[in-house]
């Protein structure tokens, strides 16, 4: 990024912190696109206008772009870029359920149709040096979301590394809906693809092979399942122990972690407590502003 020539696109770009902090460390090759329209951005994010405002005045911001039909775009097509960011993407569709005592089928199969679709896209308009970049968290159920068979592809694994969220000052990591103010990274990592570099013999030239590796549910994993599992909810009293139930039984938290992440989601004003019910002496829990 600090090869001031290369271009960049940024795909599914949630608020613009990422891409402003890119844009102020003086690269202003890089067009940030996002899949909602710009109303619907602001409205789901409080910093974006901000962030864009700032993307506008130095750099191009495109709206309703479709990540998996990246070469079909008018903007696009006919473009190559050197680098092409897709950070922590997502459908959208919850990760976990009510009915599922795991993870949410429908959100597993719908990300791991959007990363082979994004790739396929994003091959066509990728430089012959260039390279694509998707970070993902490693925590549960991330570590469902598999990637294609690279043998139907022009591109392959290159390598992968830690993501540092520090190289890009004031970035945040928001929640594809907007109803997490800030989701915490977890030990994500970095995916790195490019141009397959022995293409007579048909054959991955690295010997590289890609691996999703599994981490516990952390605070802010707990508190995003939390907040989906009482959206979706139709029971507006839930306690500790209702609330347990219903992690999958592989990552389920203990008691401990759970309240201490419950009683900070209350001073956060993101819960409210509510009174016990029949002889449980243990508070029920309910969204602010459900």
């Amino acid at each position: 990024i600090m090869a001031a020539k290369r271009m960049i696109l940024s795909v599914g770009s949630g608020d613009g912190s990422q891409q402003a902090a890119i844009v102020q460390s003086g690269h202003h090759n890089i067009i940030s696109t996002f899949f909602d329209r710009e109303q619907d951005v602001n409205a789901k994010y409080k910093s974006s206008k901000d962030h864009i405002a700032l993307l506008r005045k130095k750099s191009t911001v495109l709206f309703r772009v479709d990540a998996t039909k990246l070469h079909d775009h008018h903007a696009l097509d006919g473009k190559k870029f050197d680098i092409i960011l897709f950070t922590f993407p997502h459908t959208g569709v919850p990760n976990f359920t009510n009915g599922h005592k795991g993870p949410n089928p429908e959100s597993i199969e719908g990300n791991k149709q959007l990363i082979r679709d994004f790739l396929k896209s994003a091959q066509n308009i990728l430089a012959n040096d260039g390279e694509i970049n998707i970070t993902l968290k490693t925590s549960a159920p991330y570590d469902k979301w598999t990637f294609p068979d690279f043998a139907e592809y022009e591109i392959e694994p290159k390598s992968q590394y830690s993501f540092n969220s520090q190289l890009f000052p004031g970035y945040n990591h928001r929640s594809t809906k907007g109803h997490v103010n800030v989701v915490n990274n977890g030990r994500a990592k970095t995916y790195v693809f490019g141009r397959m570099t022995n293409e007579e013999s048909g054959c991955p030239s690295s010997s590289f092979t890609l691996s999703m590796d599994f981490s516990a549910m952390d605070d802010y994993d707990v508190e995003a399942f939390i907040t989906e599992m009482l959206s979706a909810s139709q029971n507006s009293k839930c306690n500790v122990l209702d609330i347990r139930r219903q992690f999958p039984e592989a990552i389920r938290p203990d008691t401990r972690q759970l309240n201490r992440v419950l009683y900070g989601m209350e001073s956060s004003n993101l819960l409210r407590r509510g009174p016990p019910k029949g002889t449980s002496q243990k508070p029920t829990w309910k969204l602010s502003g459900k």
